[in-house]
């Protein structure tokens, strides 16, 4: 395999765990929205605004996706880089 394809896999590694990641916060902001909402049907809270609540999910999401699939690119491309330099030098 070569390194060019090696790096293009690191990267469609990247954004899979970036869509992972992010579909997983904005699951969580949906269901959060639900518990609130019936939260808010039995008395015990205020009335939870869905926008309000699933912008924060998306942009939490966003956030730690990005970080986790900089991380995995990153270090993707660095083993790939170090690969390369030895091979240079043997």
């Amino acid at each position: 395999m070569t390194l060019r394809i090696a790096a293009v896999l690191w990267l469609l590694l990247g954004v899979a765990v970036w869509n992972g990641f992010y579909d997983l916060y904005v699951s969580r902001g949906a269901r959060e929205y639900g518990q609130l909402r019936v939260e808010a049907e039995r008395d015990r809270g205020a009335e939870p605004d869905m926008q309000q609540v699933m912008s924060r999910a998306k942009r939490d999401g966003a956030r730690s996706a990005t970080i986790w699939a900089t991380l995995i690119i990153l270090a993707g491309w660095g083993t790939l880089w170090v690969t390369r330099q030895r091979s240079r030098s043997a």
